[in-house]
């Protein structure tokens, strides 16, 4: 990357920084460089520098620009593989559970709900009408405010199901207009939106299971060793971590887990 980039990225962190209190710096340089220039191209403007002056002066692109950063991208049952590894991994969190029935999950960077909302679904797969028999939380956090506001309304179109089957897309959604499907009340009301920041803000405490798919690939591996030690801080002994296809255990938190599926990317917290 030429010197001009690296300097713009550097005084770009700094003006999100100062406007906002955001700490991007520990974004990858050459993810930073490709969400900039996406705001040059929407904006017309003419070079990276130009951009720079742009944001000086209107304090409001700080925003857009955080919402760039944050990759919204996501879907129902995404890799569906990896959804019967987690199903089977629920399966023995409710074994372990008895007699207590307080299960505790944290969707982290749910983007607009998909993730959460498929934890909700497998849930009243895995236990039918026992379901109310049980306390559970969903916890789903995200750094961008207008996804979360999409995300509690839980309104998608239809290619975001695509990989839901027939019978579960009959049985937990409604169809509001063609192409848009609402998410039904009873998977709604075990999840909550908040918002939350990986990097600065304390992990949630006391979780059966955190799921952190592809937010990490974002972050350089500093960042990612902070983030992924304040995820086991989350985890109970014994919980459950799910990491992205892409991502992988590093730093001092790789002597804390054991993998319990390389291929799917869950781990255990053992100490």
């Amino acid at each position: 990357m030429e010197v001009v980039s690296k300097r713009v990225i550097t005084e770009v962190k700094n003006l999100v920084r100062r406007f906002s209190g955001v700490d991007i710096s520990g974004y990858k340089d050459d993810f930073l460089y490709r969400r900039i220039r996406a705001r040059v191209l929407a904006l017309n403007l003419r070079s990276l520098s130009d951009y720079v002056n742009y944001l000086r002066h209107n304090p409001k692109e700080v925003k857009e620009l955080l919402n760039n950063i944050s990759i919204n991208v996501s879907e129902f049952f995404r890799d569906p593989w990896v959804w019967e590894e987690i199903k089977k991994v629920i399966v023995n969190i409710i074994s372990s559970k008895k007699p207590l029935r307080t299960l505790r999950f944290w969707s982290a960077g749910c983007s607009k709900g998909e993730e959460p909302y498929t934890l909700s679904i497998l849930l009243h797969e895995i236990l039918g009408s026992e379901i109310s028999k049980y306390l559970i939380t969903i916890y789903a956090t995200d750094i961008d405010e207008d996804a979360l506001k999409e995300a509690i309304k839980g309104i998608y179109r239809v290619n975001s199901l695509r990989n839901v089957p027939p019978q579960l897309r009959f049985k937990y959604f409604e169809k509001v207009y063609p192409g848009l499907y609402m998410v039904k009340p009873e998977i709604k009301q075990y999840v909550k939106f908040r918002r939350h920041d990986l990097i600065k803000d304390p992990p949630l405490p006391f979780m059966d299971m955190v799921l952190c798919r592809n937010v990490l690939i974002y972050f350089s591996k500093d960042l990612q060793s902070k983030v992924l030690l304040k995820l086991w801080k989350s985890l109970r002994i014994g919980g459950y971590l799910v990491l992205g296809a892409s991502e992988y255990l590093v730093g001092e938190v790789t002597n804390y887990f054991r993998p319990v599926s390389i291929r799917a990317r869950i781990f255990v917290k053992t100490s």
